[in-house]
């Protein structure tokens, strides 16, 4: 038991450490705003908004995108934001809510692969784990991704890939009773970044193909594997349901990704796989780094192999490989849903730091020459890390502990410009209709419709979840087209005298992609009709929901089970 204590302390002390020293570059007291930073940023604000609304699972942030609001939420996952968000609600400055929550997502990463190199090492010493850490946390791509792009999401997707491959260690070569692991890593995962939960996905169905001899042979395990999927989709479905409900409704511009030659424009020159600057001299660093590159290579040379760390240096390298222009991506179109081929990074950080990891472990160095190695190898680890980790302290940014939260959208402020969209809120208008041809910033609050005549619109009302404008007169024949995104699940209610005349399902203004009601009476006695669009959600939004708390109430007595019969 002391024993257990003690390792569980030097984990912590350990990850604490070097994530601390991780962190240093937030010395210069500015945030760099990247392709993706504002964008996460004002994602945090708006969940905090939603919940000062008293709305606690936000299907649209109403504010965003100059008040037509925004549908990242079912598309993009926000059920790791809520941490950070109640930072916000508290008062911490946005500032300091980002910092923290990087910093927290940078130590549960180092965490994560701390536990998973403890697994797959099997080494009592606890340098190589140490090295495994740092090899995966101290890297050019994550600190890339962490100062430049702003990629929440892929820092996130840092904590839970090697928790899958512990749990594919464990579906194949260990207990396949430890199914929660498998379970836990593909869950946040996929809350966390659909794209690295895709191609991990692909993966383990790869290994599982190259294991279905074995699997085979051991029905059980098989049996287990299809359990932990069942009960991994409905657990999740209260997400992704929803989302593919909205794909289905409607065209979206992320929709325009699906067999486009977007990865051919995108794929790297094969040199740049071999640049590692992290300075002001280049905008992102799209490589894996000096360790990952070269180190498995020498793993032929180990003096014990391992199945799974095979898969992983062949898996690894194939990946850094695609991100350059001389794979053929043209005849990869199906795969286009990765935007850029540089995705494909995120696990292959993993593993190869892993892979790394293990051939440091097991190099053929005389026992009398090991420690002087491995005391020489860690200096070097260290130095370079902290001499790139140095480059993005000399990059500035424009955010400070002076940034208000109502600033993160200003796009003139931060930009030096404005779009028809807003930039800082929605970055790439991934989300939005495709046939939308409003300029949001622009249009304010009016009412479009179809009528030859003049519409006097009386005293348009703009809240949370809450579009209300009134008319002197509205005919069936005529519609009206709200200044709000449509997304299905929108909702019309006409009023007179304060009293409801009728309820609408409103739908999507094929010239606009803005909220079209279209009322089915005629009211022309001159009293003001009041007609209020409010978002209301949809069946499968409410269904999913309690099928996957269900599901979880299930999974979890039966673990418990389970863990008692041990």
């Amino acid at each position: 038991m002391k024993r257990k204590l003690l390792d569980i302390l030097i984990m912590i002390s350990f990850c604490f450490i070097i994530t601390l020293i991780f962190c240093y570059p937030y010395l210069n007291e500015s945030i760099f705003i990247g392709p993706d930073t504002a964008f996460h940023m004002n994602r945090i604000e708006a969940l905090s908004i939603a919940i000062g609304n008293n709305d606690f699972y936000p299907r649209i942030f109403f504010h965003q995108n100059y008040n037509f609001g925004y549908g990242s939420p079912m598309f993009y996952s926000f059920f790791f934001l809520y941490f950070p968000a109640l930072l916000r609600i508290i008062g911490i400055s946005v500032y300091d809510t980002y910092h923290i929550f990087l910093f927290v997502c940078a130590f549960l990463a180092s965490i994560s692969m701390y536990k998973c190199a403890s697994l797959i090492l099997n080494k009592n010493k606890k340098i190589y784990i140490w090295f495994t850490v740092l090899f995966y946390i101290w890297n050019c791509f994550y600190m890339s991704d962490f100062y430049k792009r702003g990629a929440v999401g892929e820092t996130l997707a840092f904590i839970f890939i090697p928790i899958v491959i512990m749990g594919m260690y464990h579906s194949i070569h260990s207990s396949f009773k430890k199914q929660y692991i498998l379970v836990f890593g593909f869950c946040g995962l996929l809350l966390s970044h659909n794209i690295s939960f895709v191609i991990m996905v692909i993966l383990y169905g790869i290994y599982l193909l190259i294991h279905i001899k074995y699997l085979l042979k051991n029905r059980k395990r098989i049996i287990w594997i299809s359990f932990i999927t069942i009960f991994s989709v409905l657990m999740t479905c209260f997400f992704t349901l929803p989302m593919i409900e909205q794909l289905a409704s409607g065209s979206y511009r992320i929709s325009d990704y699906f067999g486009t030659t977007s990865l051919v424009d995108s794929a790297m020159k094969f040199r740049d796989i071999f640049d590692f600057r992290t300075d002001e001299s280049k905008y992102l660093c799209d490589s894996v780094g000096p360790f990952l590159l070269f180190i498995p290579l020498l793993y032929p040379f180990t003096k014990k192999k391992n199945k799974l760390i095979t898969f992983c240096i062949i898996a690894g390298y194939i990946m850094v490989l695609m991100t350059t222009n001389l794979f053929p991506w043209q005849y990869f179109k199906f795969l286009s849903f990765l935007q850029f081929p540089t995705r494909l990074l995120i696990p292959s950080v993993c593993l190869l730091a892993l892979s790394a990891g293990y051939t440091v472990a097991y190099a053929p160095i005389h026992k009398k020459y090991k420690a002087f190695f491995n005391k020489g190898l860690l200096i070097v680890v260290v130095l370079v890390g902290v001499l790139q980790l140095f480059g993005y302290t000399r990059t500035p940014g424009i955010i400070t502990k002076h940034t208000k939260g109502e600033e993160l959208s200003n796009d003139e402020q931060f930009l030096g410009s404005a779009n028809w969209y807003n930039l800082l809120e929605v970055s790439s208008p991934d989300y939005l209709p495709i046939v939308t041809n409003v300029d949001h910033r622009m249009h304010g609050t009016v009412v479009l419709t179809n009528s030859e005549e003049t519409i006097t619109v009386n005293k348009p009302y703009l809240g949370y979840n809450n579009f209300t404008f009134s008319l002197p007169v509205i005919n069936a024949d005529t519609y009206y087209v709200a200044p709000l995104t449509y997304y299905k699940g929108y909702a019309a209610e006409v009023y007179k005298n304060e009293q409801l005349i009728e309820k609408l399902t409103a739908t999507s203004d094929p010239e606009t992609g803005l909220v079209r009601i279209e009322p089915t009476v005629t009211q022309n006695d001159e009293q003001f009709v009041t007609i209020k669009v409010i978002y209301k959600g949809t069946l499968i939004q409410q269904v999913s929901g309690w099928i996957s708390v269900i599901s979880l109430f299930i999974y979890l007595v039966f673990t418990i089970i389970q863990q008692i019969k041990k």
